[in-house]
């Protein structure tokens, strides 16, 4: 929608633009500091001077140069704290001319190429002041030990301390228009500056002013950060005889430099009519206003080159046609999008407009505004770690280090019989559109397994003994016996034996159970044999589950690369697959009976009576006899 208001109120509006120029000649370089809110053109309240703002408010239509004078703006929208400078400047010299010694500038003491320019200022650090909470002090030398010379005044109203911006030299406008620059101290790109526009009156003002183009550009971009999260354990099982185990965790969290998208330029197009109010018969018809923006621009050959990713609307598409009428303006709202990344860091808005003049008249001006995309809007710059088991790890941002890792140990108590496993998740989820990411390890904490089986002292008390003499017989014969002499080891057991005989038969090798001298066949022998009857007493299927065993204990596969060679601390562990064929693991059956295959009738020549064998064999029925061994 266009508006159209009183001519007093033009450069008030404009004051509210982020970024006033006039014509840029070159794109402005970029820069991570801007300054913040915006300077006012006021006057003092005993001089006077003042033509369009008796209030004292943004003052921009003086009668003489010396009337003009600088505050440090509103509490709302005025200057940030600092330390800033000021310099008058023609109309288009605000890329650069803010600098001392450039062209343009009107403030410096350097002569410009436009007419009028004579070099007759000060320096840059004689215009230096400091604003603290919208308040101006002049001089400050803490900001620059030249600051100083310029006059101070009081701004209507508000009392508020001002400073004079004069001497400055002519400006080449025919209108007597110029721009005044705020700029941070050290600035170096238009974005680090404030700019309004006054004017002073001339002598031989133009018959017929032509319209006036003004305009602000605000270039944003957004940077959104990808994030990942890695997790790792020191091992994911234990297998242990009671007490506890610790495992150690460390996540890794990791952040890419961010994608670019979503280049947008956008602000307000001012178009003035500067010619006094009169019978309308200076109003300008038919204004049409084209905006577009430019790669690279010469403003000395006029060499446009257009961004072709760029594309830009005037006022919601109604920019042709318009009318502007004596000593009023109309603000055009206008937005720029990219279909792809920008041609180039730096560009600038070219605003051109055409329209009628008086006389039928086709004319035209173009106004240009640098710009660049110098901070971007960041989108996931931060995410917070969380893990299931610490809970929250911290909150990463994109400046810190990548990958960031985090370590902690965790201690978990080793069960008893069978085996327990703990999931633990660490996740990453993003501040801002909640993008989350996980990684899990889960970790197995094992006890032995759990078979039911006991030990060659069961076999040899009383309990033990009942139970094999009161088993099951064939005739006269014990039904174990003839079970047990299926193994070489046990072929010494009559083949006629009654249960009484199997009983005292396995008193007597468990009574003779030792491991010294060249061998241990003895010993081997006997764990063998509670491991034998374990199975046989376990079993419906043999002599009945007569122990109370959870399940047939021949069944159960154990793991043989982890063999507890201590009872009872199990505190050393073996690995006795060379005792078994070089198997990782076997049913306690198929242990059995490898074991029996390596052995003559009797047992008197086992394992070629290699003493290192027989132990870890030995070690095999000893875990399982005691209920340490393993499942793989």
């Amino acid at each position: 929608m266009t508006s159209v208001e009183n001519c007093t109120r033009i450069f008030t509006v404009l004051l509210s633009i982020a970024m006033l120029a006039l014509v840029v000649i070159a794109s402005a370089a970029g820069s991570a500091w801007a300054a913040g809110g915006a300077g006012f053109t006021t006057f003092d309240a005993t001089l006077g001077g003042c033509l369009d703002s008796p209030n004292g408010v943004n003052c921009n239509h003086y009668t003489a140069k010396d009337r003009v004078y600088m505050s440090g703006g509103p509490a709302a929208g005025g200057l940030s704290n600092g330390c800033y400078y000021f310099a008058v400047l023609t109309p288009g010299s605000q890329n650069g001319g803010f600098i001392d010694g450039a062209d343009g500038n009107l403030s410096d003491t350097t002569a410009g190429a436009t007419a009028g320019d004579l070099g007759s200022g000060d320096t840059a650090g004689s215009r230096t002041f400091r604003v603290t909470n919208h308040l101006v002090t002049y001089p400050d030398t803490t900001c620059s030990p030249a600051s100083g010379g310029h006059p101070v005044g009081s701004q209507p109203g508000t009392g508020k301390l001002i400073v004079g911006v004069a001497p400055f030299d002519d400006t080449d406008n025919p209108g007597g228009v110029y721009t005044l620059a705020v700029c941070k101290v050290g600035a170096t790109s238009p974005s680090e500056c404030k700019f309004d526009a006054f004017k002073v009156e001339t002598a031989n003002p133009p018959a017929v002013a032509e319209l006036i183009v003004t305009k602000d550009a605000n270039a944003s971009y957004d940077r959104t950060f990808h994030w990942s999260i890695q997790k790792q354990v020191d091992k994911t099982l234990v297998k242990q005889v009671g007490g506890s185990t610790t495992f150690n965790y460390s996540v890794s969290v990791t952040h890419d430099s961010g994608t670019d998208s979503n280049w947008q330029v956008g602000g307000t197009i001012t178009v003035t009519n500067p010619n006094p109010a009169g019978n309308g018969s200076n109003n300008a018809a038919g204004v049409d206003v084209v905006d577009n923006i430019l790669s690279s621009f010469n403003s000395t050959t006029n060499t446009k080159i257009q961004d072709p990713n760029a594309s830009c609307v005037v006022n919601s598409g109604s920019a042709t046609g318009l009318t502007v009428a004596e000593n009023a303006f109309i603000s055009l709202p206008y937005f720029c999008t990219y279909s792809q990344a920008p041609a180039a860091s730096s560009e600038t808005n070219d605003v051109s407009i055409t329209w009628l003049s008086p006389n039928s008249t086709t004319k035209s001006a173009e106004f240009t505004q640098g710009f660049s995309f110098d901070i971007p809007n960041l989108i996931d710059e931060c995410a917070t770690i969380g893990d299931s088991y610490t809970g929250p790890l911290g909150t990463l941002c994109n400046t810190n280090v990548s990958p960031t890792l985090y370590s902690y140990s965790r201690t978990i108590p080793v069960p008893q019989f069978g085996c327990t496993s703990y999931g633990n998740t660490a996740t990453f989820t993003t501040t801002d559109t909640g993008a989350t990411g996980s990684k899990s390890q889960t970790v197995t904490v094992c006890g032995p397994v759990r078979t039911g089986a006991l030990t060659m002292g069961f076999w040899q008390n009383k309990n033990g003994q009942a139970i094999i003499a009161s088993g099951a017989s064939t005739g006269t014969v014990c039904k174990s016996g003839t079970w047990l002499r299926q193994y070489a080891p046990f072929q010494d057991l009559s083949a006629t034996a009654t249960c009484s005989q199997v009983a005292s038969y396995v008193f007597n090798v468990i009574k003779a159970a030792n491991a010294s001298g060249v061998s241990m066949n003895a010993m081997l022998k006997a764990q063998m044999l509670a491991t034998a009857l374990d199975v046989y007493f376990s079993d419906p299927a043999f002599g009945g589950n007569k122990i109370g065993a959870p399940g047939p204990i021949g069944g159960v596969a154990i793991d043989l690369t982890q063999i507890c060679a201590n009872i009872p601390t199990c505190s050393t562990f073996i690995n006795a697959s060379s005792a078994f064929g070089a198997a990782t693991s076997l049913t306690i059956g198929q242990v059995l009976a490898y074991a029996a295959s390596q052995s003559n009738a009797g047992g008197s020549v086992w394992y070629g009576n290699v003493k290192s064998t027989q132990e870890q064999a030995k070690d095999v029925f000893d875990a399982v006899n005691n209920q340490v061994a393993f499942a793989p």
